[in-house]
This record gives C-alpha cells, structure tokens and sequence, in this order.
C-alpha cells in the first residue's frame, strides 16, 4: 500500500513498476500497429527510419501520417509550391516502401503553416479512431532550439489528440458516424533530446539513408554533402549513449504522466 511508503524514489518506482506497469526494455513488445506521425513528407525516415525498418521486418504494421504538403521545401525558384507538393508526395511513397511501409495518410496542410487549432486536432483524432494504432510515433515539441513551427505544432497536436482520442464527447460526431474513440497504449517521441529508449540501427544505417537520399528533391548532391555527415553523426550520438555504434533514441511516456506530472522527464 501507497501509505507505507515514505519517500519519493520508492513511490516512483513502485508507480512505474506495480501501478502502470510501465516496461521500457521492449515497448513494441505487444505492438502490431504503428502510427507515426510527421510534419512533412521525409520526417520519419530522418527520424527514425531504421526503426521502422526493424519493425516492419518483425511483422509489425506501420502507417505514417503526413500532416503537412512540404510545399515549400526548396530553394529552387522555378519549381511551383503544388509541383513540389507532388513531387514530395512520389518521393515520399518511394522512400517508404524501401521501408517496409505501404500506407501514408496525408492532411495536406500548408507546409511552414501548420495550425494549432481545434480542427487539425480532430483531424488526427478521427485517423487514430480510424486506424487504431496500438502506438504513436511523433516528433518531440520541447526539443530544444527548434526553430521549424511544423515540427513543434506536430507533436503537441500529436501528444493532445492521443490524449483526447478515447473520450466520446471530444468530436462526438465520430461516434455518430460509427467512428469509435480509441486508447493508444503506447506514446512515444522520435527527433528527441531525452531519449530513455534506443533502437540498434547499425546494419540498416546505409538502407536508411539510401531512404532518406530518395527524397531527391530535399537531398540533391550539394546539400547531401552536409546532410550525410549530419545524419551519421546524429546516428552515432544516439549510438553512444546505447552502447552501439548508430542509433536511434525514442522517448516513451505513460499516458498518466501527459497531464499534470512535475516529474515526467525523471523517465
């Protein structure tokens, strides 16, 4: 009982432990579908690519959400915002099935203007009462320095609509259509700078980035001098800390500490 414990590192542990059963040594453990969701056409792969391609390797199902059009993702003043929101969206579907993932939902916001809104909140609560993930995947909103909105926007949209995804009176109108509130047991963050779980990606780091390099129209040959380093040093940051030599970090949280919780980055 709760009211024999005296101090705090016992109660918490005991709260993770006995309470939420809270397990982060495999939280895919009994996961078969996957949500990850993403402000524009090339964000999982960067962030967790080689994660995804163990997962689907190991059966699972992952579906990505893609909020935004990644029509302004260019420095090429010839290519038109709806050109390169159709380019984005071959190289997207390209890059995914290297993979393993053969469905990508989109809301087709404008890229660099993804709101904050009620609306575009519901939206991903009717894809999770539609799809029915058993996790979500979504960038991490306070990591720190960044300066894109859509990322930052993207995971707190993300983080509220797991939350109020289960509750009947949040968008009653799903219910009236037959579209049932959902429980996501499992939430976690990618492109996160307090990561409490890591995925060995060190045989499929070259996949992953042959991944990343198909959305060509990001990752021509100039920028891709810069990005490759990046992205093995990322890789090899993450790695470090897990031991290995590429990484990937998540952050995973129990769905009791997204609210009210002065003690949730102790995880």
């Amino acid at each position: 009982m709760f009211e024999d414990v005296n101090d705090f590192e016992t109660a918490f542990r005991r709260l993770l432990d006995e309470v939420l059963e809270f397990d982060l040594s495999n939280p895919f453990d009994e996961v078969d579908k996957i949500l990850c969701i993403e402000p524009h056409p090339d964000d999982c792969v960067i962030g967790m690519g080689g994660t995804i391609r163990k997962l689907t390797e190991a059966g699972k199902e992952v579906v990505y959400l893609c909020l935004t059009d990644g029509s302004m993702g260019t420095t090429d003043e010839n290519v038109s915002a709806h050109e390169l929101a159709l380019i984005r969206k071959r190289e997207e579907e390209e890059s995914a099935k290297m993979l393993g993932v053969d469905r990508i939902i989109w809301l087709d916001y404008k890229d660099t203007e993804l709101p904050y809104t009620v609306e575009a909140r519901n939206q991903i609560i009717k894809v999770l009462r539609r799809e029915k993930p058993d996790a979500v995947l979504a960038p991490d909103p306070w990591l720190p320095y960044e300066a894109h909105p859509d990322h930052v926007t993207a995971g707190r949209l993300a983080l509220e609509a797991v939350s109020f995804s289960p509750l009947p009176n949040v968008v009653p109108s799903d219910v009236q259509l037959g579209i049932k509130p959902h429980q996501v047991e499992v939430f976690g963050f990618y492109y996160t700078a307090k990561p409490n779980y890591f995925v060995d990606i060190t045989d499929v780091m070259e996949l992953k980035l042959k991944a990343v390099r198909a959305h060509k129209s990001q990752f021509t040959d100039d920028v891709w001098e810069q990005w490759e380093p990046f992205l093995r040093t990322i890789a090899l940051y993450y790695g470090k800390k897990a031991g290995t030599k590429y990484a990937e970090g998540l952050r995973f949280m129990p769905g009791l500490f997204l609210h009210i919780t002065p003690f949730a980055e102790l995880i």
